[in-house]
């Protein structure tokens, strides 16, 4: 758990710091007529950290190499519109994660599978010029989640205990995003996010590298982060967890 935190946590005094050297003496120049940006991406994350349901509790440890044995790869769509100074982005990903097993408390195997929706939505007021510039972030998150959960004992005259949960979430955000002009060819940005309100706490942050083509078109290779601490009693009175860490490589495409 800490090492993805310590990550999340890098990323984002990257970000402010970054933002910072940005100009903020100089008045903004932006482009005042609107333009929109289509991505789509892929995104092979690993996972780490606790799993919870009811009485079944696992610690899971997904690597990058076990994501791509077993093509747990998930998606992400998303939108971008600016006009002059302002920014809105939507992005609506998707995941589906089957960690190995893990061993069960009292001997055994514990089995999972997590499934998760992401929609984000932000508003951004940018600071600095079309080939250098920062921007604060507001906006929310909904996530909905599906864990299934099967702890199955090391002798076979004990009985199997499967558990499922789909609970979900809202969290308020507030960010930073940073995007400069590496060349003539080359674009970078930096993003991340702190969210609070559905979740004990939240935090999510991207490093994307874009290549530019003739039209404005890009290809976009990075680092995606996200980090939550969840916990909700279901409606059955169960206990669902997610102290979880996912960092993973992210690839796609831009149409401007």
């Amino acid at each position: 758990m800490n090492t993805g935190i310590t990550l999340l946590r890098v990323f984002g005094a990257v970000i402010f710091m970054s933002a910072a050297t940005v100009n903020l003496a100089k008045a903004a120049e932006f482009d005042p007529n609107a333009d929109w940006k289509i991505s789509a991406y892929l995104w092979a994350t690993s996972l780490d950290g606790t799993l919870a349901l009811g009485p079944i509790e696992a610690d899971i440890d997904l690597s990058f190499s076990d994501i791509l044995s077993s093509l747990d790869i998930g998606g992400a769509i998303a939108a971008r519109r600016d006009w002059g100074a302002n920014m809105i982005v939507g992005d609506l990903s998707y995941l589906s994660l089957s960690p190995d097993d893990a061993p069960g408390p009292l001997g055994g195997t514990i089995s999972s599978s997590l499934k998760l929706s992401l929609l984000t939505g932000y508003y951004g007021r940018k600071w600095g010029n079309t080939d250098r510039y920062g921007a604060l972030l507001l906006g929310a998150r909904y996530m909905e989640l599906d864990l299934g959960m099967t702890a199955t004992p090391s002798l076979p005259t004990d009985p199997v205990i499967s558990m499922s949960g789909t609970p979900s979430f809202t969290d308020a955000l507030i960010g930073g995003l940073f995007g400069t002009q590496l060349n003539e060819k080359w674009n970078m940005f930096l993003q991340g996010d702190l969210g609070v309100g559905g979740s004990n706490n939240s935090y999510s942050a991207q490093l994307m590298f874009q290549r530019k083509f003739k039209g404005g078109n890009m290809l976009d290779v990075g680092f995606r982060a996200l980090s939550v601490d969840f916990d909700e009693s279901l409606a059955n009175g169960d206990l669902f967890v997610l102290d979880a860490n996912m960092l993973g490589l992210i690839i796609g495409y831009t149409w401007d």
